[in-house]
C-alpha cells in the first residue's frame, strides 16, 4: 500500500465518443486516453487537458500513473504512446500501458550528465565533455524504475578516458537491457581550423592554366563557325 501511495494519480471518465468526434472533447479542454495490456479489456477514456499536462510532465515515460475512474477503480499504467498535432503540437491522445508492479517492464530512460565542469580531461582548454547516448533501455519493476540516471564526469581525467552505458551505477532493482558498449561521455579535443594558403606561383599556373583553356574554346569556336 505505501508503494502505491508514491504514484501519480490521473482522474478520468468513461468515452463514449470516437473518430472525428473527438474534435468537439479537445476544443472543451478533454483528451482522449487509452488504456490496455495485461490480456484485459481496453479502456476508451477521458481526461482533464490540464490535469493530463501535468501528469505526463511529472511522470514522464517511467514512473508509474494511477488511472482512476469516478467509481474509485485505480488501474497502475506507465505512459506508452503520446501523440500530438503535427502542426500545434498539442496532445491528441495517450495510451497508457498496464502494469503488473511485481513484474519487471523494459523502458527507455534518460541520461543527464553532471559535474562536466569538473572533468580533469577538460582543464586548460584540452577539450569538452561531449555526450554520445541521451538514454539507455533498463529493467526493472514499476516502482523500482527510475525517472532519470545521472553520469559523474569528474571520472573523465584525459582524451583518451570514456563512460560507457556499462559503467552507469543503475541501482537496486535495476538492470541494463540495451548494449553495455554505448558511449555516453568522452572529453571532445578543440576543433583545428586547417587554413590552406595557395602560392603565388600556383596561383600564377592556375591562371596560365585557365588561359590556355579559354584560347582552346576559342579556336574551337572559331573552327564551328568556319565549319558553319
Amino acid at each position: 500500500e505505501n508503494r502505491l501511495a508514491k504514484n501519480i494519480i490521473l482522474n478520468v471518465e468513461n468515452r463514449n465518443t470516437f473518430g472525428k468526434k473527438n474534435r468537439s472533447l479537445r476544443r472543451n479542454g478533454i483528451t482522449p486516453v487509452h488504456v490496455y495490456g495485461l490480456k484485459f479489456d481496453s479502456l476508451s477514456l477521458q481526461a482533464n487537458e490540464k490535469d493530463l499536462i501535468s501528469v505526463l510532465k511529472s511522470a514522464g515515460r517511467t514512473t508509474p500513473v494511477s488511472i482512476k475512474t469516478k467509481d474509485g477503480e485505480e488501474t497502475i499504467t506507465i505512459v506508452r504512446e503520446i501523440d500530438r498535432h503535427a502542426v500545434s503540437g498539442n496532445i491528441q491522445h495517450v495510451d497508457f500501458l498496464r502494469v503488473d508492479i511485481n513484474e519487471e517492464v523494459e523502458s527507455p530512460v534518460p541520461v543527464i550528465l553532471i559535474n562536466q565542469d569538473k572533468a580533469p580531461g577538460t582543464a586548460g582548454g584540452a577539450g569538452v565533455v561531449t555526450q554520445g547516448t541521451f538514454e539507455i533501455t533498463v529493467k526493472a519493476k514499476p516502482f523500482d524504475m527510475p525517472n532519470e540516471l545521472e553520469v559523474d564526469c569528474s571520472v573523465l581525467t584525459d582524451l583518451e578516458t570514456s563512460i560507457l552505458s556499462g559503467d552507469i551505477v543503475l541501482g537496486e532493482g535495476v538492470s541494463l537491457s540495451s548494449s553495455s558498449d554505448d558511449r555516453i561521455a568522452w572529453i571532445q579535443p578543440p576543433r583545428v581550423i586547417v587554413e590552406t594558403t595557395v602560392s603565388e606561383e600556383e596561383a600564377s599556373e592556375e591562371g596560365d592554366e585557365s588561359a590556355e583553356d579559354s584560347t582552346v574554346s576559342d579556336e574551337q569556336q572559331a573552327s564551328s563557325s568556319d565549319d558553319s
